[in-house]
């Protein structure tokens, strides 16, 4: 029998209009459920970890982060909870749709609450990612809606609670098309996911989320000089720099956790001993950095040049021990807290930059290179930053920049990696530094 991973991909036929209407309906179940597990994660995330006892008392840090990190290895060892050791949030996207088992649906929940209660280094739209798409399949099967028109539903699930999640209607409509190869499987999808987008934009809107929009809320209204456009595209590259650091941390994670595979419990507690020592020591770089990041964009001077980078490079290097350690969830928040950081720091050693475009710059670079899909990282980058047109064509520079640049610096590391190899004495050539989405 051939496995899953081997069968042809199914052709998709024209939808019937009927279809359409377990769109609209699987488009409001995701915004629903998604909306009700983060008013979940929230609540007992502020429980936990938002109040004055734990802020005044760090030793009681690793009480909160090993309990959870021993249930995240319990979960991953007995019940096969999803982790980012083999995916990404964005396969769903790009996926069969047969191949999600929405039996799974339960676990999935409860191993995204906790990792993110653990105090990882982790954003919550991977398990986010797991949850829309598998009840987008678990209702395909069962309304018994025929397989080959179930990636409709799927794109459904995942536009509607990412497009909330985000706060733009247009945002995995631009997602899909750009990690969508095959331009009829784009066509064929292409409605759904905008209806999907829109319902859960919309849903979202209704109860007072802004999701990033206007995220830092920064108040330069400078306006635009030709300075301005070379620092986009200089800080654009050092994004791209910082993308590449990333993926070195996550090779020596995986050299360091990779010697635990099989023994998932003891990995996940390895990982909660280096955040806990972390939350002690420094608190504010646990968790996504979604919350902190404002305060830090606020009052970068509060932490000085040396400090705010230190930050960014442990928050990269945290996120690398959370990705290859079994935990669930995604890289987007801690890599706009790099990017601040980073961008912040600049700032303070040239007075003048404009923060946002700094900002903007790295953040865009460096998102580039980690999902590879320039429209989408405009876009989202334009939203955070409440960007006018202005902004928003100097951010496409930086991306164009990156994606320039970016494959002569893919040739000549693995150019690199494929000599030392091959210098090696039965030595295998180092791995190429992959992506990361979520």
């Amino acid at each position: 029998m051939t496995p899953q991973s081997q069968r042809e991909p199914v052709a998709e036929p024209s939808a019937p209009m009927r279809l359409y209407v377990h769109v609209v309906v699987v488009a409001m179940l995701a915004a629903v459920a998604v909306l009700a597990w983060l008013a979940v994660y929230m609540a007992v995330n502020r429980l936990l970890w938002d109040n004055d006892l734990v802020e005044a008392n760090r030793w009681i840090v690793p009480v909160l982060v090993m309990p959870f990190s021993l249930l995240a290895g319990l979960l991953v060892k007995y019940r096969k909870a999803p982790t980012n050791l083999d995916g990404s949030m964005l396969d769903s996207l790009s996926g069969d749709p047969r191949e999600i088992n929405w039996r799974g649906l339960p676990v999935n929940v409860l191993m995204a609450w906790t990792s993110l209660w653990s105090g990882a280094v982790l954003g919550p739209e991977g398990g986010i990612g797991g949850i829309a798409s598998k009840l987008a399949a678990l209702y395909g099967e069962r309304l018994r809606i025929p397989v080959e028109l179930r990636s409709r539903l799927v794109f459904t699930a995942l536009a509607s609670a990412y497009n909330g999640l985000v706060a733009n209607p247009l945002f995995t409509g631009v997602l899909g098309t750009e990690l969508v190869a095959d331009p009829a499987s784009r066509t064929r999808t292409l409605p759904a996911n905008l209806i999907g987008g829109s319902i859960g934009f919309l849903v979202f809107m209704v109860i007072g989320s802004t999701g990033l929009q206007d995220y830092l809320h920064l108040t330069d209204s400078l306006p635009i000089t030709p300075l301005d456009g070379v620092a986009v595209v200089a800080f654009g590259l050092v994004g791209m720099v910082c993308a590449a650091i990333m993926a070195a941390m996550f090779r020596v994670a995986e050299g360091v956790f990779g010697r635990l595979r099989g023994r998932e419990v003891e990995r996940a507690l390895l990982a909660g001993l280096v955040f806990s020592v972390v939350g002690v020591a420094a608190p504010v770089l646990l968790a996504s950095g979604e919350l902190q990041v404002g305060g830090i964009a606020a009052n970068p001077g509060a932490y000085g040049p040396a400090v705010l980078v230190a930050m960014a490079l442990a928050k990269l290097a945290l996120l690398a021990v959370a990705f290859r350690s079994g935990f669930l969830g995604g890289p987007t928040f801690p890599a706009i807290f790099a990017s601040v950081c980073v961008a912040e720091a600049a700032c303070l050693l040239v007075p003048g930059l404009r923060v946002d475009i700094v900002i903007g710059g790295v953040t865009a670079g460096f998102l580039t290179v980690v999902f590879k899909a320039p429209f989408m990282v405009i876009l989202l980058t334009s939203v955070m930053l409440d960007a006018t047109p202005e902004v928003t064509a100097l951010l496409t520079l930086a991306v164009a920049a990156v994606m320039i640049v970016m494959p002569s610096v893919r040739h000549a590391v693995e150019g690199r990696q494929a000599r030392r190899g091959s210098g090696s004495q039965g030595g295998e050539t180092a791995p190429n530094a992959t992506s990361q989405g979520g």
